[in-house]
């Protein structure tokens, strides 16, 4: 019955107040990938891929499908003039020059259509479903739990909080559509490609567009393609490219499920009837050059290492890029002793980065004052291979007023 999940909710403030430490305030995160392999390389990959480690920021919301082949879900010429897609977004003459000058050997990825595959994708699986089914643990009979949102409230908000949620009455339900309401999905498609070739491609392209100068400054423009292809011909490229969801839920949504509620027992016909929705947020890629012989500390390495090397690294490159792109999606972490974070390199921290400060009050995070990274105080944290030492990333100057364990700190710029 409705009134038992209400009750189970109301249950979790009581448990917070008892709470004595402040965890990280983490969203809960599911990780998709693209599976499409098919290039050069492409096993070395996905190899690499697999040892990706989970980013320890988010809450791990995984679920058991969790591969996507494009192949599968190829849009129809309605859907996609529905959309207001042509064919390709690639462009005539890179398309043209592609399969003149490579001769198949390298395929470039077209990714304009994949977010409208990966809707299409999500509505056929019932992606939100599925990580709805996660929240509540709900099982074949139509029977759930709340120890998996007990836990995660426990892990993510603070006694403050707490304490203005059991106040309120409806605290417990308010904490509860935040944390579910904090849930995104990351797909993520990789490539490689040979930088020989791919700069063969630009420099035809651009050789192309040189014929439609006048003559005096077609020299010159010739000039220009040939060194901008002796820059970027060596080596190879890893391609990421990733697309971010949200899950939609709010008090509506959370009203809609427990209508389905009967018994104690969800009806899996009404539930499955509910259009739960994924809503699209970002698209953003990430590049980074590969070679196996012009760096010194890849000495010793095996081709396969530098393969791992440059993936994983590339995949914490694109979840940097969607944090600093989505507000929402940007983790906040406690502020530690002597002024540092528990985060360094791995999420795109250099040094000289703003974060502000936050205090938790009436359950929402406000900004109190801000500082600096230390350039010279970055904990290298990225990928090696090997264990990382712990470490923390100090900054440069704070004030007395932020206290660690009480106060928070967010990416600004």
């Amino acid at each position: 019955m409705k009134k038992t999940v209400l009750i189970l909710l109301l249950v979790i403030p009581s448990l917070l107040v008892a709470q004595a430490k402040k965890d990280f305030v983490r969203s809960s995160l599911h990780m998709h990938l693209v599976d499409d392999f098919s290039f050069d390389n492409g096993d070395k990959v996905l190899d690499s891929y697999n040892k990706f480690q989970f980013p320890q920021n988010y809450n791990d919301h995984r679920i058991a499908l969790n591969k996507i082949k494009l192949s599968d879900f190829e849009l129809t010429e309605e859907e996609k003039a529905a959309a207001g897609k042509k064919s390709s977004l690639l462009g005539d003459a890179a398309g043209d020059m592609l399969n003149a000058s490579t001769a198949g050997l390298v395929k470039v990825q077209d990714n304009s259509m994949v977010k409208l595959q990966i809707n299409k994708y999500n509505a056929s699986n019932k992606i939100a479903h599925k990580l709805i089914k996660k929240w509540f643990d709900i099982k074949e009979d139509g029977s759930f739990n709340m120890e998996l949102i007990g836990l995660r409230t426990l892990q993510t908000k603070s006694m403050e909080m707490a304490a203005i949620a059991g106040a309120s009455g409806t605290g417990g339900v308010d904490q509860v559509n935040s944390l579910i309401n904090n849930t995104f999905v990351v797909y993520t498609r990789l490539n490689y490609v040979s930088n020989e070739i791919a700069a063969e491609v630009i420099r035809q392209v651009a050789l192309q567009q040189v014929t439609k100068l006048p003559a005096m400054l077609q020299n010159k423009g010739i000039q220009a393609a040939n060194k901008i292809y002796e820059k970027t011909s060596e080596g190879y490229s890893v391609w990421t490219t990733a697309w971010l969801y949200s899950l939609k839920w709010d008090q509506d949504v959370f009203d809609v499920l427990q209508s389905t509620i009967t018994d104690d027992k969800i009806d899996l016909e009404k539930f499955d009837a509910i259009d739960f929705k994924l809503e699209f947020l970002s698209q953003q890629k990430a590049t980074s050059l590969v070679t196996f012989s012009l760096k010194k500390e890849d000495k010793g390495r095996t081709e396969q290492d530098v393969f791992d090397l440059s993936t994983i690294r590339n995949m914490d490159k694109v979840m940097v890029k969607l944090q600093k792109k989505n507000e929402v999606f940007k983790p906040v972490f406690p502020l530690r002793d002597n002024f540092s974070l528990a985060a360094g390199a791995k999420e795109g921290i250099e040094g000289g980065e703003t974060f502000e400060v936050l205090e938790t009050k009436n359950g929402k995070y406000n900004r109190i004052g801000t500082m600096k990274v230390d350039k010279k105080r970055v904990w290298d944290n990225t990928w090696t291979g090997e264990d990382i030492e712990p470490g923390l990333t100090y900054f440069k100057k704070g004030n007395k007023k932020y206290i660690p364990g009480i106060h928070f700190v967010r990416l600004v710029k």
